[in-house]
């Protein structure tokens, strides 16, 4: 029985064999301020030498911060809601952009949202949306295009490289945080589960091949263990001839 880790090997393999190249990218959801641990998070990634998108909370976003994002050319923001409120009627699964609201009052948060997060960040800011926990009303997808965005990601394999005309999705697969439990690390089986599950399905053509693999992280929540799988993870394929890792920057290209 092989190990974690030489599962996720043999599929990298399995991709080099075919002649094809594995993609991975990486979102960090929940950026709002300067903190112990967006440093770290920054740190890793400059250690690491792979692309971070940082998904960003425009209410809560900070100058501190900012600049910190500023000082490294290979991480880009990308617009997480407005305010990370919860808008759904009782009893519905947490949403900022959920059916009920009225046209305006979500037009108004994101249009305010970007204009934050421009003035904070000028070009390093894509106009990418990444809704608070990955939920959005699809009415709601169909009016992002007219309001200036070009992206959408969300969590799951995507049906199609389009959410609408003129938005490319691209979505994350692998979510390291048991939210469910006790909100540490998911566990090796999850986590790397996850990684190959979404592997596989790719190279088999289950899903659409051409979206990459998306890391999913939350800086702010992580235990030791999930900033130690984090640095194994991306250490480990970044070292293997069958991967790349992607900048969100060319991406979200129409």
């Amino acid at each position: 029985m092989m190990t974690h880790w030489a599962e996720f090997v043999a599929e990298l393999d399995a991709w080099r064999a075919a002649g094809r190249t594995a993609t991975f990218w990486w979102r960090d959801d929940d950026a709002i301020n300067n903190d112990p641990a967006i440093d770290r998070l920054l740190t890793l990634r400059r250690r690491l030498g792979v692309p971070l998108a940082v998904a960003a909370i425009p209410a809560s976003t900070d100058t501190l911060f900012a600049n910190a994002v500023l000082a490294d050319t290979e991480v880009w923001v990308l617009q997480h809601g407005y305010a990370h409120h919860n808008h759904a009627p009782a009893g519905e699964k947490k949403s900022e952009f959920t059916h009920g609201r009225a046209r305006s009052a979500v037009c108004e948060d994101l249009n305010a949202g970007a204009q934050l997060l421009r003035d904070l960040f000028g070009a390093r800011l894509l106009s990418v949306l990444v809704p608070p926990w990955n939920r959005i009303h699809e009415g709601w997808i169909r009016e992002l295009s007219s309001l200036g965005y070009r992206g959408l990601s969300l969590y799951k394999p995507r049906s199609a490289r389009y959410a609408a005309p003129g938005l490319c999705l691209v979505n994350t697969h692998v979510d390291i945080v048991d939210w469910r439990g006790r909100r540490g690390y998911v566990g090796l089986d999850s986590a790397l589960g996850q990684v190959v599950a979404h592997l596989k399905q790719r190279r088999h053509g289950d899903v659409d091949a051409d979206e990459p693999t998306g890391l999913l992280t939350h800086h702010l929540v992580h235990d030791e263990q999930c900033w130690t799988f984090v640095e194994e993870f991306v250490a480990r394929s970044g070292a293997h001839p069958a991967v790349g890792w992607l900048n969100a920057a060319n991406l979200f290209t129409p």
